[in-house]
C-alpha cells in the first residue's frame, strides 16, 4: 500500500488553543502507539482532507513528519468530525509496526448480478465493512462479494469469503455478509365484516348466558307471577 506524506508540528495544550488552530485551518490531533510516547501534533486540515479521498480511505498509510525532526508510519486510529460539516475536528494517528499485524475495518463491495434479485428477491447487505486483521503491507483496499450465483433464500457467510493472502478474521464466528430473500408480501387489506362485528352484534354478546342446566325465564314471566298474586288477593 502506498504511503502518503503528511507534514505535522508540536503544539501546545491550553484553554482556547484547539479552536483558534481549528479558525486557522489546522487540525489538533495527537500521535500515541506502543513503542511512541503520546505526542500533540496539528496538521493542515485541506493536506488531511486530501490525504483520505484517496482509494485507501481512512485505512490509507501516512509518512507523519513531525517538525522535520522524527517521522512516524501511521494510519488514523480515530477521529471526531463536526456534526454539520463532517469535517476533522480532531484525530488520532496511530503508530504502526510493519511487522506486526493490526485489526482494521475494510469496506465490501458487491459484484455480479443476482438470478434471485432478477426473480423479485431483495439483495441484503448485513455488513458494509469487515474487521480483519493483517501487517499494515497487506491491508486490502476493499473484499469483492461476488454474488451472481446467489438464489432467494441463498446466503454469502464469513467463512464463505476468500480473503487476500495474509488477511485473516480475528474471530471465529460464521456470521452472515449478504443474503437473498423472498420479497415482502403486501398485507390483503382487512374486511370490516370480518374484523369488526356489527353494532346490532354487540349488545346481543352482551347479555348473560343461562347458567347450564338452568331454565330460561319465559317472556312475560314477570307480569304472569304479577296478576297470579293480585288474584289470591
Amino acid at each position: 500500500m502506498e504511503h502518503i506524506k503528511l507534514v505535522a508540528e508540536g503544539r501546545s495544550t491550553g484553554k482556547g488553543q484547539n479552536n483558534r488552530l481549528r479558525r486557522e485551518g489546522k487540525v489538533p490531533a495527537v500521535v500515541y502507539g506502543k513503542k511512541v510516547e503520546p505526542q500533540n501534533v496539528v496538521v493542515n486540515h485541506k493536506d488531511l482532507e486530501r490525504a483520505t479521498t484517496t482509494s485507501a480511505g481512512f485505512n490509507a498509510l501516512f509518512d507523519l513528519s513531525v517538525d522535520g525532526k522524527r517521522d512516524f508510519l501511521v494510519r488514523i486510529g480515530d477521529y471526531q468530525a463536526h456534526p454539520l460539516s463532517r469535517s476533522f475536528v480532531h484525530v488520532d494517528f496511530q503508530a504502526v509496526d510493519i511487522s506486526e499485524k493490526i485489526e482494521v475495518d475494510v469496506p465490501v463491495e458487491i459484484t455480479g448480478s443476482s438470478p434471485g434479485v432478477k426473480e423479485g428477491g431483495v439483495l441484503e447487505l448485513q455488513r458494509r465493512t469487515l474487521h480483519l486483521r493483517c501487517l499494515v503491507s497487506q491491508i486490502p483496499e476493499k473484499i469483492p462479494l461476488d454474488i451472481s450465483a446467489l438464489n432467494i433464500g441463498d446466503n454469502i457467510h464469513a467463512n464463505d469469503i476468500k480473503l487476500p493472502e495474509g488477511v485473516e478474521f480475528p474471530h471465529d464466528t460464521n456470521f452472515t455478509v449478504v443474503s437473498v430473500v423472498p420479497p415482502k408480501k403486501e398485507e390483503e387489506p382487512t374486511v370490516a365484516a370480518e374484523a369488526a362485528l356489527s353494532a346490532a352484534d354487540v349488545p346481543a354478546l352482551s347479555q348473560k348466558a343461562p347458567e347450564e342446566g338452568a331454565e330460561a325465564a319465559p317472556a312475560g314471566g314477570k307480569e304472569k307471577e304479577k296478576k297470579e298474586k293480585e288474584g289470591k288477593k
